[in-house]
């Protein structure tokens, strides 16, 4: 088995509920997307941990440049297979999971949510944190969790290269501002609500041969609008080595198909 231990800036017990949860969800309800299994964890306390299956293979993002272009081709088909089986995968709102029995929804886990010292401010305390029953509600949030932020971090947090031009008074006002607008103005489009890995890339999908093994790492997945996964994106199937490296730029890209 694999023992994972979080890092200092996790956010306990939200992310490892999150990742627990959103793995046996998949496995009641998503049984073609293959996950590793949970042995054991532990979302808070002293000594919080997740213990594992160990999935025997590669990353995508080591294997893919060993591909023929025949393989490359199966195994975009497999990936496109679990993108379709996560866009199938239906919820009622915005949200993460707080249950690893019950996969009810709970407060959203983001990587947006947790860097430059925002995990401190993740509670409802601060801002609304999840569920979510409309996108709008969770755009609206999104501007909650900014505008708590920079008025309450300390300045050792806050990325002062960004201001060069403004300053942090004026940021937070242009944010009042423009959620004030979209109070008033904003008209989501009506997507359902989808599962989301938040974190799909070729590290985390785990190959033997051109078979996928194991997709890992949902401690950033919940429910959320149909193009959060969509998007006009692609799958970033290598290390990104450099702006000017076509290798390091590889990517699966989802084109819609003819009608």
């Amino acid at each position: 088995f694999a023992l994972r231990l979080p890092k200092p800036d996790t956010l306990l017990p939200h992310q490892i509920l999150n990742e627990v949860a959103s793995i046996s969800l998949i496995s009641a309800r998503c049984p073609n997307i293959p996950v590793p299994k949970i042995y054991a964890f532990r979302a808070d306390g002293l000594n919080p941990f997740v213990a594992q299956e160990y999935i025997d293979g590669e990353p995508l993002s080591s294997i893919w440049t060993r591909y023929t272009e025949a393989e490359k081709h199966s195994v975009a088909l497999k990936i496109a297979e679990i993108i379709v089986d996560m866009a199938g995968t239906r919820f009622s709102a915005i949200g993460g999971f707080a249950s690893p029995t019950s996969h009810a929804l709970g407060p959203t886990v983001e990587g947006s949510k947790l860097f430059k010292g925002r995990g401190k401010f993740h509670s409802n305390r601060c801002y609304p944190i999840g569920p979510y029953e409309t996108t709008k509600e969770y755009i609206l949030a999104c501007y909650d969790k900014e505008i708590y932020y920079y008025t309450h971090a300390p300045a050792s947090d806050i990325d002062t290269d960004f201001f060069e031009l403004t300053s942090v008074e004026d940021f937070v006002q242009q944010l009042r501002v423009k959620k004030c607008q979209l109070e008033t103005s904003f008209v989501a489009e009506d997507e359902p609500f989808v599962l989301v890995h938040g974190d799909f890339h070729g590290r985390n999908i785990i190959m033997r041969g051109t078979q996928v093994q194991a997709v890992l790492d949902w401690e950033f997945a919940g429910a959320y609008p149909l193009g959060e996964l969509l998007g006009g994106m692609g799958v970033d199937v290598l290390e990104v080595v450099d702006d000017k490296s076509e290798e390091g730029q590889a990517r699966i890209e989802m084109v819609p198909a003819d009608p």
